[in-house]
């Protein structure tokens, strides 16, 4: 367990690729609004179907704002960046939610 840890801690700055504190920012944003969403999702009282629709949602939401904002220099967009990165789950998920609530609502 420890010798796992000890390898991830060793990979996540690497995955970014940059030197400073300020850019794991991001990913610390994108780690607490997959974990708050899926926590929301697998407490909804929907059909699995319903529940499976929303995690692909959040999945390709969270993969689109990395996308986005790949390109992107961070220091000078850093509110952009963490905005789209919060906001693009975040409002696809709470819309898909919205849109189809009684459609897969258990009753």
């Amino acid at each position: 367990m420890k010798n796992g840890l000890l390898f991830l801690g060793i990979l996540f700055p690497v995955s970014v690729f940059a030197h400073g504190e300020e850019v794991l920012v991001s990913l610390f944003y994108d780690l607490l609004i997959v974990i708050a969403l899926t926590v929301f999702i697998s407490g909804i009282k929907w059909k699995s179907n319903g529940k499976l629709l929303l995690a692909i949602v959040l999945v390709i939401s969270t993969v689109a704002a990395v996308v986005i904002t790949d390109s992107i220099p961070y220091t000078a967009n850093r509110a952009l960046i963490d905005t789209i990165h919060i906001g693009t789950p975040l409002v696809s998920v709470l819309g898909t939610f919205l849109i189809f609530r009684r459609k897969f609502s258990k009753k």
